[in-house]
C-alpha cells in the first residue's frame, strides 16, 4: 500500500502537469470528487495536493465546492517579472563571466543555434505558440548555465502562472520580431563577456512582456 505522502506527491504531480498542459479552464470550478475518481484515490491526498498548489498560487481551493485556477492579478504579474529580472539577470551575468574565462562554453553554441531557429520561425511566419517554445528554450539555456536547479524550478513555476499572458503578448503585431531582436542583443552582450551589460540587456528585455501583460484584459485587479 502506498503511503499518504507518496499518494499526495502523485496527485500533486498529476494536477500540476494538467495545469501546465492547459487542461483546466479558467473560471470553471472542478469538484474534488471528480479528481479523486480519475486518480482512484481518497480525498485526503488530493486535498493536500490542492493545498500545496494553492500555496503556489496556481489554484484557489473553494471549501465544499472544489477548486479553480487562480486568477493572476496585476500586482502578481509585476512581482513575477521582478523575480524573473532578479534570477535571469543574475544568470546572464553569470554566463557572461564564465564565457569570458572559458570561450568554449557549450551554452553559447546552443544559444546561437536557438537564435537561428528563432529567425526561421519569425521569417517563416510560424505561430506564436511555436515561437514561444524557442523563447522558453533560449531563457532555459541561460538559466541552466548556473547549474542551480532551484532557479530552473522557480522560473518554471513562474511560467505556469503567466503563460497565457506571454502567449497573448507574443501574438501582438511586431512583438515576436522585437523579442528576437532583444534575444540577439542579449547574446551579443554575452559574447563580450561583460556581466553588467548582459544583466542589463536581460532586464531590459523582460520589461517588454511586463508592459504588454499589464495592459492585458485577462488580468484581474
Amino acid at each position: 500500500m502506498q503511503s499518504r505522502k507518496s499518494l499526495q506527491d502523485k496527485a500533486y504531480e498529476y494536477l500540476k502537469n494538467q495545469i501546465m498542459d492547459g487542461a483546466f479552464e479558467k473560471g470553471k470550478i472542478y469538484s474534488l470528487a471528480a479528481i479523486t475518481a480519475s486518480l482512484n484515490m481518497s480525498r485526503t491526498p488530493v486535498r493536500d495536493a490542492l493545498l500545496s498548489l494553492s500555496q503556489e498560487n496556481l489554484v484557489d481551493v473553494l471549501p465544499s465546492r472544489g477548486f479553480q485556477l487562480h486568477e493572476v492579478t496585476r500586482r502578481e504579474i509585476i512581482e513575477l517579472y521582478q523575480l524573473r529580472c532578479a534570477i535571469e539577470g543574475y544568470c546572464a551575468a553569470f554566463l557572461a563571466s564564465c564565457y569570458a574565462s572559458d570561450p568554449s562554453r557549450s551554452e553559447m553554441a546552443m544559444l546561437e543555434k536557438n537564435l537561428k531557429l528563432q529567425e526561421k520561425a519569425v521569417y517563416g511566419h510560424q505561430s506564436a505558440d511555436e515561437y514561444c517554445i524557442l523563447d522558453i528554450e533560449f531563457h532555459n539555456i541561460i538559466i541552466s548555465s548556473t547549474k542551480n536547479k532551484h532557479f530552473y524550478h522557480i522560473i518554471k513555476n513562474n511560467r505556469v502562472r503567466s503563460n497565457d499572458f506571454s502567449l497573448v503578448s507574443l501574438r501582438k503585431e511586431g512583438v515576436i520580431e522585437r523579442t528576437l531582436k532583444e534575444h540577439k542583443a542579449i547574446y551579443e552582450a554575452l559574447c563580450t563577456g561583460d556581466p553588467i551589460q548582459s544583466q542589463e540587456k536581460m532586464i531590459l528585455h523582460l520589461d517588454t512582456p511586463l508592459q504588454n501583460n499589464l495592459s492585458s484584459k485577462l488580468l484581474s485587479d
